[in-house]
C-alpha cells in the first residue's frame, strides 16, 4: 500500500495478501468440527479451539511496515493509527455476551490469533491513535461474515472514519443577486488527530446539511440534506430571490460544533435610462407592482415595468411644476409635491390628474406623507410651514416656530406624531396635529437633516448630508443618535427600510447605496457610473432596492 500523505483513513481488507489493514480470518478445525486444519500463517501458532469455535488469524499490514511491493493506492490507513481491536458482537447460539471479548493488535505486530464461533458472526473492528486500543478511535467497521471450520475464511471490511470535526466547502461562490445559479457542496470530515477522512469508506456518522435563513427568503435549497461519505457532493440551488445573508451548516449527531459557509450574493445593480432627455428624476415610490417617480425637469410622473423593461410617462397639467416627493396614498392614488407651482398633485394609476394649491403661493412643497386618515401632509420648504391636503379637498397649514427652517422630509412616527426635518435650522420637528404645539429637537452644528423614515425598530431615521451621517430620533426621549456610513463623504440623501429590516440610503457623494443596521453597522455597494446624482430610494415588496440617478437621467435597481 502506497502512503500518499498524512490525511487518510484505514481500509481493512480481509485477505491473505495485499493492502495495509488486512484482516484475514483463517478458520481451523474447532472442537467437534470434524474438519482438517487449514494452513496457518508462517511463524504463528493457532490458538486452542473450543467446541463450536474456530481459530482465527488476524493479519494487519500497518502503513509503516507494508512492503512497497504490496502497497496500493490510494492509501487508506491513517498514519497516526497505532493499534486496532476486533471483537465479536454477535454469533449463533449458544454464543451470548454482554461485554464482547476484545482482541488487540499493536503496531508494528501484524498478526493475532483468536477464537470465533462457527457460523455467521458480526465483528467490530476499530483503530486507535495509542497502543493497546487506547486513546481516540480513528475509524471503525462492523463486519458480518460466516466462519466455517476446516477452511480459510476471507473477510473484507472497509473502515469508516470517525468524525471529530468538519469543514464545509461550497463552490462557486458568491452568487450574483437576481441571477439563479447553483453550486457544489462538499464536506471534509477530520478524525481526532486532524487527519482528513478519505474513501473508500463512509463517515461513521453522516454529515447533516441545513440552511439557516433569518429572513425566510426561500432563496436557497439543497438537493440532499446529508453527505454520507468522503467525496459525496450535494447541489445548493439559488433561485435569484432577494437574499441578504444566509448560511449552510454542516453538523453531525455526535459533534457539539458545526461548520458553516455564509451565502451572501453580490448585489447586482442595473440602470435604466428614462425616455425623456434631461428629465432629472428626483423621488421614487412603489405601487401596483411598478415603480413610479417624479421628473423634476421633465414635468412628468413616470412609471417603469421591470418585467417588460418599459417606461410610461404622464405629463403634469401645470407646466414647469417641478414635481418632487411622491407617495402612494391610502386612497389608491399617487400624491406628489409640485415645488415650483406650490401645489399638491394627485394622479390615478391611469394618469388622470388633480391639483390643489397650497395655502400660500410661495410654499414650495417638497415631500409628502400619507397619514392613513384621509390626509396627505407636506413640508413647505420656502413657506416654513407644515400642511395637509385631505382627500375631500380640505387643506390646512401650521407655521414652524423657527423661522426659515426649510422643512424637507416628513413621515409619521410610531407614536402617531408627524416628524419632519428642518434643513436650514438643523432641527427635527414633531407635531401631533394641525392645532398642536410643534416641538423641535436641536441637532449638532453643521447638520442639514434631509429625508426621514420610520424605522423597523420604532425609531425615526434620517439622512444628514451636512454631517454625512445617518441619524436616529428616539420618539420616547426625543433625542438623536448619529451613525457613520461605511465611508466618509458619503453625503446620504434618500432613505428607506429594506427587506432585511436595515436602513438603505443613497450616497450621492460616492455613487453608492449604503446600508445601516438598526444597531449602527454600516456597509455599502458600488453602482455603475459616476456623478449619478443619487436622490430618492424605495424598497419593493420583492426585496429589490430602487433609486433615481438625477444627473444621468436614470432609475436603477439594486438586487440583493
Amino acid at each position: 500500500m502506497r502512503i500518499l500523505s498524512r490525511f487518510s483513513w484505514s481500509r481493512v481488507l480481509v485477505r491473505r495478501v495485499g493492502a495495509a489493514g488486512a484482516v484475514m480470518l483463517l478458520a481451523a478445525c474447532g472442537g467437534g468440527g470434524g474438519g482438517s486444519m487449514s494452513p496457518g500463517i508462517p511463524g504463528t501458532t493457532p490458538a486452542p479451539t473450543a467446541k463450536g469455535t474456530s481459530s482465527v488469524t488476524w493479519v494487519m499490514h500497518w502503513s509503516s511496515t507494508t512492503p512497497s511491493s504490496s502497497r496500493r493506492a490510494p492509501k487508506y490507513l491513517a498514519p497516526t493509527a497505532l493499534s486496532a481491536s476486533i471483537a465479536v458482537l454477535s454469533a449463533p447460539a449458544p454464543f451470548t455476551t454482554t461485554t464482547p471479548v476484545i482482541s488487540v493488535l499493536n503496531s508494528p505486530t501484524s498478526t493475532l490469533v483468536f477464537s470465533a464461533p462457527n457460523g455467521q458472526d458480526t465483528f467490530l473492528v476499530q483503530t486507535y491513535d495509542e497502543q493497546n486500543a487506547q486513546g481516540n478511535i480513528l475509524s471503525k467497521a462492523i463486519i458480518t461474515q460466516t466462519v466455517s471450520s476446516g477452511q480459510a475464511n476471507v473477510v473484507s471490511a472497509t473502515l469508516n472514519g470517525v468524525i471529530a470535526a468538519t469543514s464545509l466547502q461550497i463552490s462557486p461562490l458568491p452568487f450574483t443577486a437576481g441571477n439563479a445559479a447553483s453550486a457544489t457542496v462538499s464536506a471534509t470530515g477530520f478524525d481526532a488527530d486532524g487527519n482528513a477522512i478519505v474513501g473508500p469508506g463512509t463517515f461513521d456518522t453522516p454529515i447533516q446539511l441545513s440552511i439557516v435563513d433569518p429572513a425566510n427568503s426561500g432563496a436557497l435549497s439543497l438537493s440532499l440534506a446529508v453527505i454520507q461519505a468522503p467525496g459525496n457532493t450535494v447541489t445548493l440551488n439559488y433561485n435569484g430571490a432577494t437574499l441578504i445573508s444566509a448560511s449552510v451548516l454542516a453538523s453531525t449527531s455526535t459533534l457539539a460544533k458545526t461548520s458553516s459557509v455564509v451565502i451572501a450574493p453580490t448585489p447586482n445593480a442595473t440602470l435604466f435610462t428614462i425616455p425623456t432627455a434631461l428629465s432629472s428624476p428626483l423621488w421614487i415610490t412603489f405601487g401596483y407592482n411598478l415603480v413610479w417617480f417624479t421628473e423634476e425637469n421633465g414635468n412628468k410622473i413616470g412609471k417603469f415595468a421591470f418585467a417588460s423593461q418599459s417606461f410610461t410617462e404622464f405629463t403634469i397639467p401645470t407646466a414647469n411644476s417641478e414635481p418632487n416627493g411622491i407617495t402612494l396614498a391610502s386612497d389608491g392614488n399617487f400624491w406628489f409635491a409640485e415645488y415650483n407651482s406650490s401645489k399638491i398633485g394627485r394622479m390615478t394609476q391611469t394618469g388622470s390628474f388633480s391639483e390643489f394649491g397650497t395655502l400660500f403661493g410661495n410654499d414650495r412643497p417638497v415631500q409628502v406623507a400619507d397619514r392613513g386618515d384621509g390626509t396627505v401632509w407636506y413640508t413647505a420648504f420656502a413657506g416654513n410651514h407644515v400642511g395637509y391636503q385631505s382627500f375631500n379637498g380640505v387643506a390646512g397649514e401650521t407655521t414652524i416656530p423657527t423661522g426659515t427652517s426649510a422643512p424637507f422630509g416628513v413621515a409619521e412616527g410610531p407614536d402617531l406624531n408627524l416628524y419632519f426635518t428642518e434643513y436650514n435650522a438643523a432641527k427635527i420637528g414633531r407635531l401631533a396635529n394641525l392645532f398642536a404645539t410643534i416641538q423641535e429637537l436641536t441637532l449638532p452644528g453643521g447638520s442639514t437633516p434631509y429625508q426621514i423614515v420610520r424605522g423597523p425598530d420604532g425609531g425615526m431615521w434620517f439622512t444628514d448630508p451636512g454631517l454625512s451621517e445617518i441619524g436616529r430620533v428616539n420618539p420616547g426621549s426625543f433625542t438623536a443618535t448619529y451613525y457613520l456610513p461605511a465611508s466618509p463623504n458619503a453625503i446620504p440623501k434618500g432613505i428607506t427600510v429594506g427587506p432585511d429590516g436595515a436602513l438603505w440610503f443613497t450616497e450621492s457623494g460616492l455613487d453608492r447605496i449604503g446600508r445601516m443596521t438598526t444597531s449602527g453597522v454600516a456597509s455599502e455597494y458600488s453602482l455603475p457610473g459616476t456623478n449619478l446624482g443619487l436622490e430618492g430610494i424605495v424598497t419593493k415588496p420583492n426585496g429589490t432596492i430602487w433609486f433615481v440617478a438625477s444627473n444621468t437621467n436614470q432609475i436603477g435597481v439594486l438586487q440583493i
